[in-house]
């Protein structure tokens, strides 16, 4: 090699070690890398924080020389290292690392794992049970979609590298989460996925046109001799094939050996066998020069087989995007100003605290919740609440995490960072939901095992029976039952389309917080709606106050916003909101939900709520009449009262939410007939809501425990009911609704107790997550039935060797293509214009807040 050539050599290494994560061997390109580091003499690059840390947790430790001596090549063999210096350092054991990924719940410990080499459902079984049988391990959830792990284990009785190599000990890999890094990992299974699929189709057509020409030509003459190009042909034929079982169908293998290795009965142990038996049949068959060949079998099944599972591949990435995309939202370093100091540091975000200031350039990401204290600008939240149009933020508003800064420089006092942020509590909100699988993908869960132990057993009896009966034909019916059976396509069924829903739904902008109630959301026919803070903005105003004795409206006002203090109820916000001056003391506070709130102020008791709640607390002979006129304008009035009667009178005008005129409509239209609006307030204004928005039935005057009964009461009548509320006096009728809907704008993130989140608040969502919701469900029912049926129908048919295994290949292959692309269906279906935009992972260009105004 020339100088020149040298030169230009170790330039281009140069530039690839500049585009590659040092640590994990992963492409930095289009990313924002985390700080450089010192190692083996040089300034490193990183793809993201997490990888920095541990490479200077590793350096720190005297280790260095792990870099020097591990291979380049491949950053899965990297990983696999890894875990090796893990079981001599506890890398992940130290507070500093987990700082980044692990939470404190009480006594307990969260932390947030990628797991690697997930291939189905069972996988995920097996992780599960194997962790959860660890001493010390308390609970373990994995998400299929992301195949993100979430643990939760008690400290003083195991170490997360314990875990970690627990993991690692039935053959897979969990790591600290990163979302960054998880989109490359993605992005790498889908480029392997379509690098073996090529691979197996060049090869296999190859084998294919062989097989299609020896149909034809290739019999054997009146001796039973096979023609020389024959012969030749299969030992060509039979390389292929093998080329073709190490490399495409390799994940089969590894598979099928993991599962016996522990114990399991995997969906590759069937492929695998069947494989082995055609190979090893085709083998005898070319050397001997006598029987059968199914070289065309093994190449078609490798084929179509690897098809399947890269449309499901390509299916689980794109569903699960936006949800990965939640966790990227927040970048992974902030500008900080120390107090006292006149320039902006760099920071990673997991060292950022309450009342640290931040800054926020246009087009940078917000790196926490806070307060704005300094500047105004345009906001993108469309990730958080799948709204395209920019919000405007001034001094005093407050922003969120992941919030993308559109065109004023902002400063930003945190109120929340790292996992006590909106978006990590969302992230945290979906994963849980999403582990609660419905019944029917319980069902295939526990199934699989046993489907797989029925194909071998079936398969066994296949091979005895046609050994006696047919000796010429058992391994061709063997073969054919091993490569007919189609368990994959059963346990693909549910997942894949749950993924895609899931991934829809946060396109509408709903979180799915337990999707073991989507069933109940596609089966629902009567809709019930609160009304102060669902269908009404939840934002009411103080409209009017009339006295009615001695008392002065501004005596009024003080004495309804001191008892307001004790409810979070919209109408107690709107009356603190109207007061001026300080609240009196208060002592002996009660609050009613729904109805009311008492106390002792001074010497007298006062109750302010609704009128039977005010004359029941203070023991009025007969509940308070509200004037005719306040009722005719549709207004929501309060009385305050004391035990000498009702005082004042307080009424309240609240505006409409949006899409909720369009309700009525869009829910007939899905054959949803029945929507009835359940209310505490008065029964004009009730009334009179009901009939604007065309809905059929109101109720009015409820308490909490009203509505419950009126949902029990249609419940018996067996009406499947969906309930929708702001979360905050609702609580028990959410809890008890076949389904129910809840708004992000009403209730604390925390305390969320319903089974999906509004985060755009925009209740023209409602109809398209119905529509959807019965979809899935559709599909799922399709193909369990599918996959039920064709099981059913072929085994039989190929255990009798009325299926060859060439077609048997082909079957099992168009049957599991079949499910994954009827599962994928739902991702096509479109949605309303204003979430279209939404939908797509690519980014957009932030509005400015001129255009916003406009």
């Amino acid at each position: 090699m020339t100088g020149l050539a040298r030169a230009e050599a170790d330039i281009t290494e140069e530039q690839h070690r500049a585009s590659t994560c040092f640590h994990c061997g992963l492409e930095i390109a289009g990313r924002r890398a985390a700080p450089g580091l010192r190692v083996l003499g040089e300034e490193r690059a990183f793809c993201c924080t997490g990888c920095r840390q541990v490479c200077k947790a590793i350096v720190d430790a005297g280790l260095e020389d792990y870099y020097r001596h591990r291979s380049h090549s491949d950053a899965r063999t990297q990983r696999r290292d890894l875990s090796g210096v893990l079981e001599r350092l506890a890398v992940f054991d130290r507070p500093e690392i987990q700082r980044g990924f692990v939470r404190e719940t009480g006594p307990w410990r969260e932390a947030s794992l990628l797991l690697e080499d997930i291939r189905c459902p069972a996988c995920l079984w097996l992780n599960e049970r194997h962790l959860r049988r660890q001493p010390g391990v308390l609970d373990v959830s994995i998400d299929s979609t992301t195949q993100r792990m979430r643990v939760r284990w008690d400290p003083d009785a195991v170490r997360l590298s314990e875990i970690l190599r627990a993991v690692a000990a039935i053959g897979y890999i969990a790591h600290p989460y990163d979302a960054a890094h998880s989109e490359r990992l993605s992005q790498a299974r889908r480029h392997r996925s379509i690098e073996r699929l090529i691979f197996a189709g060049a090869l296999g057509m190859a084998v294919m046109h062989f097989s299609l020409a020896t149909y034809f030509m290739g019999r054997p003459d009146a001796a039973g001799a096979l023609p020389l190009w024959v012969g030749i042909g299969r030992w060509t034929s039979l390389f292929v094939c093998l080329t073709l079982l190490v490399y495409p169908a390799q994940d089969f293998w590894v598979g099928a050996w993991t599962d016996l290795r522990n114990r399991r009965l995997g969906m590759d142990i069937p492929i695998a066998l069947a494989l082995a038996l055609a190979f090893l049949g085709s083998l005898r068959a070319t050397a001997t020069g006598r029987g059968e060949v199914y070289f065309d079998s093994i190449a078609m099944f490798v084929f179509f087989v690897l098809l399947a599972r890269h449309w499901e591949t390509r299916g689980r990435i794109r569903a699960a995007d936006r949800l990965d995309r939640l966790a990227m939202a927040v970048p992974a370093m902030a500008w900080r100003k120390e107090p006292g100091a006149d320039h902006w540091q760099s920071v990673p975000v997991m060292d950022l605290g309450p009342g640290d200031l931040v800054r926020a350039l246009p087009g940078e990401k917000v790196p926490a919740d806070g307060l704005i204290v300094e500047g105004r600008s345009s906001f993108d939240e469309s990730l958080l609440t799948g709204e395209s149009e920019p919000v405007l933020r001034g001094s005093g508003d407050k922003v969120v995490a992941g919030a993308v800064n559109g065109d004023q420089r902002v400063v930003v006092r945190v109120t929340e960072a790292g996992e006590g942020t909106a978006i990590k509590q969302i992230r945290r909100m979906v994963e849980n939901g999403l582990a609660q699988r419905p019944r029917s993908a319980q069902l295939t869960e526990r199934l699989a095992a046993g489907i797989v132990g029925a194909v071998l057993l079936i398969a066994g009896a296949a091979a005895l029976i046609g050994w006696h009966v047919a000796p010429d034909h058992w391994l061709d019916r063997t073969i054919a039952v091993l490569m007919v059976t189609c368990p994959c396509a059963l346990a693909l069924a549910t997942p894949v389309a749950l993924a895609v829903c899931a991934g829809r739904l946060a396109a509408l902008g709903i979180l799915p917080l337990r999707m073991a109630a989507l069933e109940a959301l596609a089966r629902a026919d009567v809709l019930a709606f609160d009304k102060t803070g669902t269908l009404t903005a939840g934002r009411p105003s103080l409209a009017a106050v009339r006295t009615l004795n001695d008392l002065t409206e501004a005596q009024s006002l003080r004495i309804t916003a001191t008892l307001s203090g004790l409810s979070e109820h919209p109408l107690a916000k709107a009356t603190r909101a109207a007061a001026a001056g300080a609240h009196l003391p208060l002592e002996n506070g009660e609050n009613a939900p729904g109805s009311g709130v008492s106390g002792r102020i001074g010497d007298e008791r006062w109750a302010f709520g609704k009128p039977a709640f005010v004359a029941a607390t203070l023991g009025h002979p007969a509940q308070e009449t509200i004037p005719a006129d306040l009722l005719r304008a549709g207004y929501s009035v309060s009385v305050l009262g004391n035990s000498r009667g009702a005082q004042a009178l307080l009424a309240f005008a609240d505006e409409l939410r949006p899409g909720a005129r369009d309700l009525a409509p869009s829910l007939a239209d899905l054959g949803i007939a029945h929507v009835a609006l359940l209310s505490g307030d008065n029964r004009q204004s009730v009334d009179r809501l009901a009939a604007d928005l065309g809905l059929g039935e109101a109720q009015s005057g409820l308490s909490p425990q009203g509505k419950l009964s009126w949902l029990r009461a249609r419940q018996g009548e067996g009406h499947r009911v969906v309930m929708i509320g702001d979360g905050i006096n609702d609580a028990p009728t959410l809890a008890a609704a076949d389904a129910s809907v809840s708004l992000a704008d009403a209730t604390d993130l925390a305390g969320v107790s319903s089974d999906f989140l509004l985060l755009n608040n925009q209740l023209s969502a409602l109809a398209p997550a119905i529509r959807l919701a019965r979809q899935t469900r559709r599909v799922i029912r399709q193909n369990l039935a599918w996959a039920a049926a064709y099981n059913l129908l072929a085994v039989p048919l190929a255990a009798a060797g009325l299926i060859p295994p060439w077609a048997a290949a082909l079957g099992m292959s168009a049957s599991s293509l079949l499910v994954v692309l009827n599962a994928l269906r739902p991702q096509k279906e479109a949605l309303p214009a204003r979430w279209a935009a939404n939908d797509s992972a690519g980014p957009r260009r932030v509005p400015t807040a001129a255009s916003a105004s406009r």
